[in-house]
């Protein structure tokens, strides 16, 4: 993967069969807004550069009614997917059901996929076509291929015939021909289907495409956990949780998770921590540097007590007023220790604090507190726990879309949002980039905001892109 290379560049050309939008991405902006009314394509448009990042979703991008969508980044290369021109004569028409025409079949065999190099290199195309010599994988194929192992495909394969290869398809049938099913099928087969085709693009395709690391937050950014029910036979989801308290368990996770990691290193530097003191020379550290560490270690350990990490009461030590030699040596041994015991908390510390406060400049007569069982709580001005499914739909967007870019998003990662507007009332509407800019200063992501709302860019409308029927 080139994690170097940088989106600068998207257009999309008969999107809806009617618009051609260009979104123009310099390298030194972190964010971009584009703007447009309803029935433009703004979400279609994010849908299409996610379904591009690896691996790609074909069932997304045939879906999607475009003509070509192209990709370009910051040193030269070039990536497009062309879905308007004429099936391949290569093609053996008579593997091609009859009645796809206007299926997810055939609009996958219309698709080519085309990469410039920014090196100069030659060009080079590819499609999933289905050629006479080649047919796609069988379910049988594809089973090993998933399971990893081709002396127990069986399990796998019943799955796929379960939910592919009911009424005229037989066990033998291709992933082509059951793909015009693709739209009903769980995610998990989707993302089998996916990756069985996907391991056909050539090298230089998929290296570029392996680059593009997409976070999406959708409209449905509020819908939480789901747990499976039975209907007619076939699996139904139905809501568990809400997004707000699926992200209170998550954090639970992970201060469990940062709790464990510093007790491992707390262990081996207390187990080799005599030895170290007798092999340690004299230091040569005075005592005003002894107390200055000390007082920056209590005030970081007070700011993890406050999100529940350590007992800021724990580990205090009275400093001699006059010392020793021997007491300086073994005071900045214990010092040094510390230090490295606490730094295991340091990112998440950073992140937690980020998210307190921007969601507490924003919260009215409540605010959100860390708790290391539950994650975080909201606390009314009265000192009462809050059910966090109670929040307003404001409250919750707000809470739901600082969490998820804290916390979700890999570093160096390119982050789609679709409307963070929202339920936000202006006054919040107006600081979101704002909010966007600290915690990409802290995470590292460039991101693409789609928006309805002229407030979402306030003084940012020089990085406004604006969509429309008459859009270049």
């Amino acid at each position: 993967m080139d994690s170097d290379r940088v989106l600068t560049q998207v257009k999309v050309v008969g999107l809806l069969g009617r618009f051609q939008h260009t979104v123009d991405f310099p390298a030194s902006d972190e964010f971009v807004i584009v703007h447009g009314p309803n029935g433009v394509g703004k979400t279609l448009l994010l849908d299409l550069i996610s379904a591009i990042a690896w691996p790609v979703d074909f069932g997304t991008i045939v879906r999607v009614p475009f003509k070509s969508l192209t990709l370009r980044f910051d040193d030269g290369t070039m990536f497009t997917v062309d879905k308007g021109g004429p099936q391949s004569a290569a093609a053996d028409e008579s593997e091609i059901p009859s009645s796809a025409a206007d299926s997810t079949l055939a609009g996958l065999l219309a698709l080519r996929l085309f990469l410039e190099p920014g090196s100069g290199s030659g060009a080079i195309s590819w499609s999933p076509q289905v050629h006479t010599p080649e047919r796609v994988d069988s379910f049988r194929t594809l089973a090993r291929l998933v399971t990893n192992s081709p002396d127990k495909p069986s399990g796998m394969e019943r799955r796929l015939r379960d939910y592919l290869a009911h009424g005229p398809l037989e066990s033998d049938a291709t992933l082509l021909e059951a793909l015009p099913r693709w739209d009903s099928l769980p995610e998990t087969l989707t993302e089998t289907l996916t990756e069985a085709l996907a391991v056909r693009i050539p090298t230089e395709m998929r290296d570029v495409l392996r680059g593009v690391v997409v976070h999406s937050i959708d409209t449905h950014r509020l819908l939480g956990l789901s747990a499976p029910e039975e209907r007619r036979g076939r699996p139904r989801q139905r809501p568990s949780l809400t997004k707000v308290e699926e992200f209170a368990t998550d954090l639970a996770r992970r201060l469990a998770k940062e709790l464990a990691e510093n007790s491992r290193t707390s262990q081996e530097l207390d187990r080799t921590y005599p030895q170290r003191l007798l092999e340690d020379p004299a230091v040569d550290v005075s005592e005003q540097e002894i107390r200055e560490r000390y007082d920056a270690q209590n005030d970081l350990r007070r700011q993890l007590g406050d999100i529940s990490l350590v007992d800021e009461r724990t580990s205090v030590i009275e400093i001699p007023e006059r010392m020793e030699p021997w007491q300086r040596t073994v005071l900045w041994t214990y010092l040094r220790d510390t230090e490295a015991k606490l730094a295991t908390f340091k990112d998440t510390l950073d992140r937690v604090s980020r998210l307190r406060e921007i969601v507490n400049r924003r919260f009215l007569f409540k605010n959100l507190e860390i708790d290391r069982e539950r994650g975080f709580r909201v606390v009314s001005d009265e000192e009462r726990d809050l059910d966090l499914a109670s929040l307003s739909s404001g409250e919750q967007h707000e809470l739901v879309l600082a969490y998820d870019l804290l916390f979700n998003v890999p570093s160096g990662a390119l982050v789609l949002i679709d409307e963070p507007e929202i339920s936000l009332h202006v006054s919040w509407q107006k600081g979101f980039i704002a909010d966007l800019r600290t915690i990409a200063s802290l995470v590292d992501f460039r991101t693409i905001v789609a928006t309805h709302s002229p407030q979402i860019a306030g003084k940012w409308a020089d990085r406004m892109v604006i969509l429309g029927p008459t859009a270049e």
